[in-house]
């Protein structure tokens, strides 16, 4: 894939450069996303396949509970996870969706780059299995430059899902599930919810980029009952859910979108949910109708 080291230099940085620049629609509510293709300096970088070391990932989980004030493993153990997620997902999807470039995102070619102690981005250790589908690519490097060309949407997606959630999530969820108890069901719902997250971001902050592959992307990730990457269904698959409430100010119906399964976050001692909690919509109807409760006692009296 690569010639001389002369040439291989100067394309290892535009690619870097090509890749942390699909990011940018992100940077406005998320800031920290980015790419490496090379380690940086006096930062913190961990090895992927550490994580997979129970003592290492305990310790890891331990220390980002203390970050979130919470002393409980299972609680810290779904929090770290998304914040794993914040680090690792964008880059990979945004990579595969706007550039038709695949990494290959399993945890041994992953290093978690932790300027604070907690995942913020990611550095790729071997690019030479990279993958690329000529019809998405708008970079200025040659093809052959980059990666090996797949065929198809399909291929590119098959490769993506491989690395990203066969060789990264499926085994993290599978350690963390181990570790703290939480079950795979509220473990893959916070990946999932991370996951769909960034195109829904992307929605929000580039309309205008809404493209095939946007679409194709989304669906094949988030609404198919069955995936390639494991015998069985799509943990994946309904990340979120959306109902209909009435507005607290205006009274009129609105629409909410609210994570399929709960992250846990009201167990930590602030004891607020987050803003998408699916127990949200419960506690308000919960508390409306004990707001009428002395109107409908009034009415039963008379």
């Amino acid at each position: 894939m690569m010639g001389d080291g002369g040439r291989e230099m100067p394309a290892h940085a535009a690619l870097e450069a090509f890749l942390s620049a699909q990011l940018e629609p992100l940077r406005g509510r998320f800031r920290e996303v980015n790419i490496r293709l090379t380690p940086p300096e006096g930062v913190e970088v961990v090895p992927g396949e550490a994580l997979l070391d129970p003592d290492t990932l305990r310790e890891t989980i331990a220390r980002f509970g203390e970050r979130i004030g919470t002393s409980s493993q299972r609680i810290a153990g779904v929090h770290w996870l998304g914040q794993f997620g914040y680090a690792v997902l964008p880059p990979i999807e945004m990579a595969m969706t706007r550039a038709g470039i695949g990494l290959d995102a399993g945890l041994a070619n992953l290093g978690i780059v932790q300027p604070n102690g907690q995942p913020a981005d990611i550095l790729i250790r071997d690019r030479s299995g990279t993958v690329v589908l000529p019809e998405r690519y708008t970079g200025d490097l040659p093809l052959d430059a980059v990666g090996r060309t797949v065929a198809s949407a399909d291929e590119l997606r098959a490769f993506v899902l491989d690395g990203l959630f066969g060789r990264t999530f499926l085994p993290l969820v599978g350690r963390i599930h181990a570790l703290t108890g939480v079950s795979p069901q509220v473990l893959w719902g916070q990946v999932g919810y991370e996951a769909d997250l960034f195109y829904g971001q992307l929605q929000r902050a580039a309309p205008d980029e809404l493209s095939p592959a946007w679409y194709d992307d989304r669906e094949a990730l988030f609404a198919r009952r069955w995936w390639s990457v494991t015998p069985g269904q799509n943990p994946l698959d309904g990340p979120t859910r959306t109902v209909t409430v009435l507005d607290k100010t205006s009274g009129e119906p609105a629409i909410r979108v609210l994570r399929s399964k709960c992250c846990l976050i009201y167990q930590v001692p602030t004891g607020k949910m987050c803003g998408a909690c699916p127990l949200s919509v419960k506690k308000e109807r919960v508390t409306e109708k004990r707001a009428t409760a002395p109107e409908r006692r009034a009415a039963h009296a008379s």
